[in-house]
């Protein structure tokens, strides 16, 4: 795996986990020249929502959760599978809409505190017009996932964290993930950065992001972890040790999805044939998901049977094309062998 020649297109650092082994290049830190290492956490952004939803499928399992019943009185009218896999047409609460609106207070104090909580955000999508009527579309939105995380509140009485906890990240032995209950909560983890040049909180030299207090650090985006654990939590989902048979299935049953990331979307998770339609897949398609955090990217993708996984995180958050072109190759070449 050439970890370094993607980290020589401008990168801090990479690490891999992928069927050849662990490997990393580059930086934790800028400011101190720690090297980068596999061991080192990310945040990983909406890997996260794979998490998620194999807890809410759990919870389906065990009858506590319809999937195509109501989503209660968190998301009256709307399905957990539509919620699931974006199919709601629910859209982004307003204050989420405006990226530069969003980032103004942190540009006058980068230590800003993100004041609403999950239930006023989702009162702010609920106010607003549907994208379409639930079922007729596909949009993907954080909201869908803000939701489903109140939901698991809602129906299991204890918090989102406490049901990752045990029903994924102890019964498979993640030791290195966790979603933390404070943005400062930051041991072990590489520092991520923003380009000099961005245009949301720009700066003379790479922006250290890492205790950006965003409102998409919870259910949907929020979960830190290594490349390492979240391959074996790819393996064990994917595999079939996670979820029963059926439920498997209908996580992996799609719908078309009109984006870069994925070809198809199933149930927070999407079947991948190229990397941002930038790099194509010579060894057919993959499933997994892409996180994007202020700061971090983690590409996380497995064969359907869960045998082969490759994930990627770096410690960096650029959208180019001279960016995508590198990790495409060390995407596809570790997956593919």
């Amino acid at each position: 795996m050439d970890v370094a020649a993607v980290v020589a297109a401008g990168l801090p650092g990479l690490a891999v986990s992928a069927p050849g082994g662990e490997a990393a290049a580059g930086l934790a830190n800028l400011e101190t020249g720690e090297p980068l290492t596999p061991q080192h956490r990310f945040r990983i952004g909406s890997v996260s929502k794979t998490f998620i939803a194999t807890v809410v499928l759990q919870l389906v399992d065990e009858g506590a959760l319809a999937l195509d019943g109501e989503a209660g009185p968190v998301a009256p009218g709307i399905s957990v599978r539509q919620l699931l896999n974006h199919t709601s047409g629910l859209p982004n609460p307003d204050v989420l809409q405006d990226m530069d609106t969003l980032f103004e207070p942190y540009r006058r104090d980068p230590t800003h505190r993100w004041e609403m909580s999950p239930h006023e955000l989702l009162e702010s999508a609920l106010e607003q017009p549907r994208l379409f009527p639930p079922g007729d579309g596909w949009s993907y939105a954080g909201t869908n996932y803000l939701a489903l995380g109140l939901l698991v509140e809602e129906t299991t009485g204890t918090r989102i964290q406490e049901q990752l906890r045990t029903r994924v990240i102890e019964p498979l032995g993640l030791e290195n993930t966790d979603l933390p209950d404070e943005i400062t909560a930051t041991k072990g983890l590489a520092r991520g950065y923003l380009p000099a040049d961005n245009p949301v909180l720009p700066g003379p030299e790479p922006v250290d992001v890492t205790e950006l207090d965003l409102p998409f650090n919870w259910a949907g985006g929020g979960v830190v972890s290594t490349p390492g654990d979240v391959a074996r939590f790819l393996e064990a989902l994917l595999g079939g040790d996670v979820l029963p048979a059926g439920l498997r299935a209908e996580m992996l049953r799609t719908v078309p999805s009109d984006w870069p990331e994925t070809d198809e979307y199933g149930l927070g998770i999407g079947r991948v044939t190229s990397l941002m339609r930038t790099v194509a897949s010579p060894c057919g398609p993959a499933w997994g998901h892409l996180g994007f955090s202020a700061g971090y990217i983690t590409v996380a993708l497995a064969s359907e049977d869960g045998s082969r996984q490759v994930v990627v995180t770096a410690n960096w958050h650029v959208m180019t094309e001279e960016f995508w072109e590198p990790l495409g190759e060390l995407v596809w070449s570790a997956y593919c062998g």
